[in-house]
């Protein structure tokens, strides 16, 4: 009698902790990046909202952005995509942010990478300072 009475408080309780709609997900957040109130359902449409490109433009697309603190600073991963059958020469920066909209820290020098075809390759950065609460990436073609 004892143990039906715990399972039938218990059983409600394990429903409604496995109903949550995201998870461990914060509010304005993406897979661990900051997106503000923008809305954001899929790791396309996070890319899209956090990938930029000036100058020339690139065949190379951003597939895949997951983001982390370390101490008190942001941790970038961002994967990009060669899905063209030959070499390609980029360069990428990544634009930090801080609350009122506004850069964070001096711009970043353009970084050159090759991607050799069909490939990927994943990218990765640490915020300048705590100020930073937001970034974009930036992409360019060398070709």
């Amino acid at each position: 009698m004892k143990h039906s009475w715990m399972i039938a408080v218990l059983l409600p309780v394990l429903f409604a902790a496995c109903a949550t709609p995201k998870g461990f997900e914060q509010p304005g957040m993406a897979f661990g990046c900051p997106i503000g109130d923008a809305k954001v359902s899929s790791m396309d449409d996070l890319v899209k909202l956090k990938t930029a490109m000036e100058g020339k433009r690139t065949t190379i697309q951003a597939t895949e952005m997951r983001c982390s603190k370390t101490g008190d600073l942001m941790k970038i991963d961002a994967s990009l995509n060669n899905d063209s059958s030959t070499v390609k020469r980029i360069a990428y920066k990544f634009r930090w942010i801080d609350r009122e909209g506004m850069r964070a820290a001096e711009e970043e020098s353009w970084k050159p990478v090759m991607l050799y075809e069909n490939s990927n390759l994943v990218i990765n950065s640490v915020s300048p300072s705590n100020k930073a609460v937001d970034f974009r990436l930036i992409l360019r073609s060398q070709e």
